[in-house]
């Protein structure tokens, strides 16, 4: 089997596996229902794409990393991982990491796209009038800025998804890879922000490199990112954050999320590491049951 081959294999095997997850169809429906109640109470769906998109930001800096980490956690963890079944591949490390997580990010995409496809649709359908909050011109509120919305959505899961998958290798038991997900959801979620807060109040961080620093937390790059190229676009103004910082962040997550993976899939790098993190959200976990 040509390494091609493999990768073809291993990543088909993690899409059917996806598929076949109807947890993971109603996930996307649940995300549906959210996306339909966030926009009637917001009534961004009338004003536009742009409005919408604002509308969306924040539920999806909070849902898009449950997605990934759903998809994630347990992709190298747990009792009942496949480890031993992917090891079985005639394929390199990289190329069985690339197949699980690229099947993976398919599904992500699928999950997360899809209901974003919906609102988009309906947009095109219902919306279009002068929005009372965005001094919109002629032409600027397109299908290509919503697009690119749902581009930048993705590639934030992406990121998220090699962090979930990183985790996932220090791990042994099912219990210990749901702490280490719930770790890695909530440091997207609120590590980076609440750095960047603690930062300004003790006067670490001047203004002047605030959009630096906030570039380097997978979210805050995220939402900078929507508020420079989709939304920047309506309201003619910038600098909500360096954006070159932010694409590093980004891709420097993803990079080293990915390659940790690849170093750690055979467990024994990563061994005493993997059996503190053990040790200790065996004792998280104990405390919380009782």
């Amino acid at each position: 089997m040509s390494r091609f081959q493999g990768f073809g294999a291993v990543a088909w095997r993690e899409v059917r596996t996806v598929v076949r997850t109807r947890s993971y169809l109603l996930l996307s429906v649940g995300l549906l229902a959210v996306f339909a109640g966030t926009l009637r109470a917001g009534g961004g769906i009338e004003g536009g794409y742009i409005p919408t998109a604002v509308d969306l930001l924040l539920p999806l800096e909070l849902l898009v990393p449950l997605v990934a980490v759903a998809l994630g956690y347990r992709a190298f963890g747990g009792e009942n991982d496949d480890r031993p079944v992917l090891l079985s591949y005639p394929v390199s490390k990289g190329s069985l990491v690339a197949g699980v997580y690229v099947g993976r990010l398919i599904g992500l995409a699928g999950i997360i796209g899809g209901p974003l496809l919906a609102v988009g649709a309906a947009v095109s359908r219902i919306g279009g009038a002068e929005s009372r909050v965005f001094a919109t011109h002629q032409g600027a509120d397109s299908p290509v800025l919503f697009v690119r919305f749902l581009a930048l959505t993705v590639c934030f899961g992406a990121v998220v998804l090699a962090m979930a998958m990183a985790a996932s290798v220090l791990v042994r038991t099912s219990r210990a890879a749901l702490a280490a997900g719930l770790a890695v959801l909530v440091v997207v979620v609120a590590g980076g922000d609440l750095l960047a807060f603690l930062g300004l109040t003790a006067d670490a961080i001047g203004e002047d490199v605030l959009g630096t620093v906030l570039g380097a937390s997978p979210n805050s790059a995220y939402r900078g990112l929507v508020l420079e190229s989709v939304v920047g676009v309506a309201t003619d103004q910038g600098g909500a954050i360096d954006v070159s910082a932010a694409v590093a962040g980004l891709a420097g997550w993803l990079v080293v999320s990915l390659g940790a993976v690849v170093v750690g899939i055979d467990r024994e790098p990563f061994a005493g590491i993997r059996t503190g993190i053990g040790e200790l959200t065996g004792r998280v976990a104990g405390a919380l049951d009782r």
